[in-house]
Parts: C-alpha cells; structure tokens; sequence
C-alpha cells in the first residue's frame, strides 16, 4: 500500500525481484512473478502446467458498483466469453481494415491540425502527448459512438478526458484498499463524503453525455464500418448484449485504448529522439513511400523496422506496468515450477522482466533491433539470445486484450505518418525529455509532458 500510495508501485516491485529473485511475496496473499514460462502458466488455457487459466481476481476486476459487467470487468469464463463472442468481431483484423478510412481521416487531420500550427519555416514545437491523445480519442470516441470528441477539431482536451483521468486514478486507489476488508467496509458509508462532489459530477456528466451519443448512433441510418455497427449484430441473438452492456464496454474501451495507445506513442518518440541513429533508420524505412496516401494499415504492417520499434516500446514503456492480477483455483496450481496454494493472488510483472540481463541483451538500451528477423535467426547478433517471448504488451490468453489488432494499426499509423512528415527534433525546453519510471503510476502511467519540435520536410 504504501507503494501504491506513492504511485511508483511497479518499480518498487521490480527492485525487489532484483534483490530477491524470480518470485516475490508482496502482500500475505499475493505473488509477483517474473519468470517468462509464468505468463503460461497463470494466463493460457492450453500452454502452461495448469489444465485451465487462472480467472481474473475479484478484488482487481471485480466492479466496484452494482450494475451490468463489461468484457474488462466480468470474471467468470462462460460470461466473459459470451461477452467476447459478440464483441471480438468488431475488433478483428478483417474488421480494423474496414474502418481504415475513418482512422485514415482522424490521422490525416491530426496532421493537418500540426500543419496549422507551423510557423513560415515550417517549424511548431507542441507536447506530443496532448496531440496523441487527441487523435486516438476521436477515433475510439467516432467508432464507440458514431461520432468523436471534437478534441482535434478544437485543439484542445475534451472534459471528459480530465474525468476520465480522475477516475482511473480514483479507481484504482479503491481497489488497492480491498486488500484491507475492515477499512473497506468502514469507509463505504462514507464514500459521499471522500469522494470529491466535482469527480462525482463528472462522472454522471460522461455517463449522460455517453448515453446520448449511443443513442443517436443506435437511432442512425447510416450504414458505416464502426465497432457499434458489428457490436449491434448480437441483437439477432437470444444472448446478445444489452444496452447497457453496449454502453458499458463501448465507456471502458474507450478509457483503456485512448490511454494504452498514447503512452507506447510517447515512449517511442521519448526514445527515438535520444537514440538519433534508430530515429533515422525508422525515417529510411518509412520515406520509402512516395507520399502519406501510400501508407496504408496493410502496407505498414510489412516493415520490419515500424514493427520492431513498436515492439520495443511495449518492452521499455508498457502501458500496464503493474501488470495483469489473477488468483489461482482452491486446489492451488503450478506458477515458474512452484505450487502455488489456492486462492493466491499472482501476477507477471512487465518492468521486472522487461529489464532482466538474464532475459535481454542490454535491457536499459533502446534497441528495436532485438525484434527484427535477424536477431532471431543469426547466431551472430548480440541480441540472438532475448527472450521475446517475456514480451506480451496485449496479455495473453483468454482475457488478452480484445483491441490489440486496432491498438497495432494505430499506434503503426500515427508513428509512420508522423515521421514521413515531420523532421522530430528535441525542443529546448525543460520538458524535453521523460525520464520513464519517474512517473505517476495509477494502474497506468500518468505521463509527463514531451514538448518536441516538428519541422516539416521539404523534399
């Protein structure tokens, strides 16, 4: 708790798996792993040493009020999985490549708004962080509800992402105290009163103004490739979503991939900006194209280096570094070879595994070469010994994140036309640079600002 409280949790506990080893008893209940072979051994269904996947745990993923579940909250299996059935259609890849144009819209002018901004010579400085929230909030915000946020539009933050901030942060400090059952249920009556009367409006603010725009969605004619467009098709089934359901999901969705998105975008450019030569292979690899129309979602899934980068940046700045609690069933189970009582708490832990030497060549340099082809395949690289499969930004197993083929496709999108456009330079402000795991981290990571110059080529 008093990690949490001090909002560096995950790196406390990566010091301590340094210190200790593999295997870290955090809490009297509870395990933090950091051993490759646990990520199937917790979360897969078929690969690892226990015949079933340890459920999410009631106490993280459990909701915190009365109310219908969502694909990221429900725990029970059958549940989740009717969920999933209807919702995983409208997130597959031959789904993503049908919405192409509406992110190919709300890209291109995430880059015009850049454009406007320029002074004659072409130059603007902005904090790229404020500008990757934009664009992926109004295309989560257009396929959720059939119409964005305007935040691109306006140029500037839509309310509700301050609420959305507010809540994230209030949430997870209400699941942390959980662990302590006595202070929980002494400090329900009183949740009026600690909860701010501004977040509590918010909060009814956004669940309103959601519910509208869902419902002018619903009331459209307009035949459209969105995600609510495939969602609505359960309808022709006796277990299809309800509405509430509909909304409930298409809520979180948008809080979990907006946020998740923008910060592996802000650890790529934080990176590419103090590494110029892998900036530079990125611009080769990218300039390729003859113009931005060219970069397709299909054209840039095929470059080796855009992917590698990616890759890396799921490694050094995972959007969840807290990392993803199950509780292992009453008969226990086998975690990294050892046996694990039942109804522990387990978890692999990112930033731990992520920077093992035992795991990755050089694991504090950012080196997106590790991921290309020939560091699997040449007994030569220095990296042809990494462990790649420690990596899994999305999770794994049956809970893994539903929107990792739209979450690929955008983060591809943003980067490659960003850099087909703009020269990145550092800004000379006191802003630009992040040094990463001194941030805030609230389940995800509250990121600093990145102010960043953007001169526009001219060849």
């Amino acid at each position: 708790m008093r990690a949490v409280w001090g909002k560096h949790f995950p790196y406390e506990i990566k010091k301590l798996h340094a210190q200790y080893g593999e295997v870290v008893r955090i809490a009297p209940n509870e395990l933090s792993f950091a051993a490759p072979v646990a990520w199937d051994d917790i979360y897969s269904n078929k690969d690892g040493a226990n015949p079933q996947a340890f459920k999410k745990c009631e106490l993280w993923h459990g909701n915190l009020e009365p109310g219908p579940s969502s694909v990221f909250t429900t725990i029970d299996f059958k549940a989740h999985g009717r969920i999933r059935r209807f919702m995983d259609p409208a997130f597959s890849e031959k789904a993503v490549l049908q919405q192409e144009p509406i992110i190919q819209n709300y890209v291109n002018m995430f880059l015009n708004k850049l454009q406007d901004r320029s002074s004659a010579s072409g130059k603007t400085t902005v904090n790229v962080v404020q500008w990757f929230n934009f664009v992926l909030f109004d295309i989560i915000g257009d396929l959720c509800f059939g119409e964005s946020f305007g935040c691109l539009e306006k140029c500037e933050y839509e309310p509700w992402m301050d609420q959305m901030a507010a809540s994230i942060k209030l949430n997870y400090l209400s699941i942390n105290i959980r662990h302590f059952p006595i202070i929980n249920s002494m400090l329900k009556p009183l949740a009026g009163f600690l909860v701010p009367p501004e977040i509590m409006k918010q909060h009814m603010d956004y669940r309103d103004r959601a519910t509208a725009k869902l419902n002018r969605r619903l009331k459209s004619t307009v035949d459209r490739h969105d995600v609510v467009s495939q969602i609505l098709k359960s309808e022709d089934h006796t277990e299809g979503l309800t509405p509430e359901e509909v909304l409930l999901n298409s809520m979180q969705f948008i809080n979990a991939a907006s946020e998740t998105t923008a910060t592996a975008l802000t650890g790529i450019v934080n990176h590419l900006l103090q590494n110029p030569e892998a900036l530079s292979k990125l611009e080769d690899e990218v300039r390729q194209f003859s113009s931005l129309s060219e970069l397709t979602l299909s054209a840039l899934k095929q470059l080796p280096y855009v992917n590698a980068t990616l890759k890396e940046a799921l490694r050094m700045c995972n959007p969840i570094p807290i990392g993803n609690m199950r509780i292992s069933p009453p008969e226990g189970g086998i975690v990294a070879g050892n046996f694990v009582p039942g109804n522990t708490i387990v978890t692999v832990l990112p930033v731990a595994l992520s920077f093992d030497p035992k795991y990755f060549h050089e694991p504090e340099a950012w080196r997106p070469e590790r991921w290309l082809p020939d560091a699997e395949t040449n007994p030569q690289s220095p990296y042809y010994n990494d462990y790649r499969k420690a990596i899994r930004g999305f999770g794994w197993g049956p809970y893994v994140c539903i929107g990792e083929p739209l979450g690929w496709a955008m983060m591809r999108l943003v980067l490659a036309k960003l850099i087909f456009k703009y020269d990145l330079r550092k800004s000379n402000s006191q802003n630009s640079s992040i040094v990463w795991d001194e941030q805030d981290v609230f389940a995800i990571i509250i990121k600093h600002r990145l102010d960043v110059d953007l001169v526009e080529r001219t060849g």
